[in-house]
């Protein structure tokens, strides 16, 4: 494995069409300054400045594949209000087209609003969190359109990445249809809950947690982290395990007995985490639909890695900006092995 490698596999990132299902976030940003505390409450009096919406979830996987590959399809469902609205602007705005993106009439769009505050002149520090998940299971209309999308989706794509951020998109039905398409076409999996209701599909990327609630295996070590994925390769009879472990860097098993542990790459002190696990995510999928194997995928993904933990927020990575870290940053550290 060499630099120049990894570079010639960055240009061929537009090669592959794929597509995203799963749970679009709209992730609301409020930036304030403290003016004072209330009379009413021992709590800060905040006055807002600024507000926007990035793509979060779903929508973020979406996001990054239109940074890093030039286009994305997509499946999904907003509510009809405000947050969603904007959502799907932001992702206009990235070229994004929402052919397959269904309304949900009197629903409301998963969001996550971030305040951050702090006075002029200073690091504004993120103090609180409020989330508004949709209120109720999908409809059977709304399931209908979202199988129609899964079709139209199906016909024009070579690969599926789903991103389940626990919503409630992934109902028996979907699921089975995606089995059907995991049967014939590459399909990698992101999930955070519910790692098990997906079978035979390529690949999944869960975290160091999601991995040891799916496994039922505490991870403590190498050792532990290996039994993990292991154990997680015979539940979802997946080819490929890539199991990311913040500062341990990553982990990737294969069915086929193959094992690599790598260190991480970039700056050790970060910036923010949000995101990353969707940036891994686009990024296998887009090597493995071209044809590139596990270590080297796993490799630039953990490169795309350092390059959106250095940015504030949910942010996507460029093509350009992997493969300035790339050249910037040394290639990580390989513990490799066959059983």
């Amino acid at each position: 494995m060499n630099k120049r490698t990894l570079l010639r596999m960055l240009e061929r990132f537009g090669e592959a069409r794929i597509a995203v299902i799963g749970d679009l976030l709209a992730d609301l940003y409020v930036t304030a300054r403290p003016v004072g505390l209330s009379r009413e409450a021992p709590v800060m009096v905040l006055n807002q400045e600024d507000q926007w919406i990035s793509p979060g979830g779903a929508a973020n996987a979406i996001s990054n594949l239109l940074s890093l590959s030039g286009a994305a399809e997509g499946v999904g469902v907003v509510g009809d209000d405000e947050a969603g609205r904007m959502l799907m602007a932001s992702l206009a705005e990235r070229g994004f087209t929402s052919e397959g993106i269904v309304t949900a009439s009197g629903s409301r769009t998963f969001t996550k609003m971030r305040v951050f505050a702090g006075d002029l002149h200073t690091v504004k520090q993120q103090v609180m969190r409020l989330d508004s998940n949709p209120d109720s299971r999908m409809s059977q209309s709304v399931e209908a359109s979202v199988l129609r999308a899964i079709d139209s989706c199906s016909n024009h794509t070579d690969a599926w990445l789903i991103s389940d951020y626990d919503g409630d998109l992934f109902v028996d039905a979907v699921i089975d249809r995606l089995g059907r398409e995991a049967a014939g076409k590459l399909v990698v999996v992101d999930s955070h809950a519910r790692l098990d209701r997906f079978k035979g599909v390529a690949c999944i990327t869960p975290n160091e947690a999601e991995a040891e609630a799916a496994s039922l295996i505490e991870i403590t070590d190498d050792k532990s982290a290996r039994m993990a994925a292991l154990r997680l390769l015979e539940i979802t009879q997946a080819r490929h395990i890539f199991m990311t472990r913040g500062n341990r860097g990553m982990m990737i098993a294969g069915s086929d007995g193959s094992f690599h542990s790598m260190g991480i790459v970039g700056p050790r002190e970060i910036v923010d985490v949000a995101g990353a696990g969707d940036t891994v995510a686009a990024v296998v999928t887009i090597c493995l639909a071209n044809g590139v194997d596990a270590l080297t995928a796993g490799i630039l993904a953990a490169y795309a890695a350092s390059v959106v933990c250095m940015k504030t927020g949910v942010a996507p990575a460029t093509v350009r900006e992997v493969a300035e870290a790339v050249e910037k940053y040394p290639l990580p550290e390989l513990i490799s092995r066959e059983d």
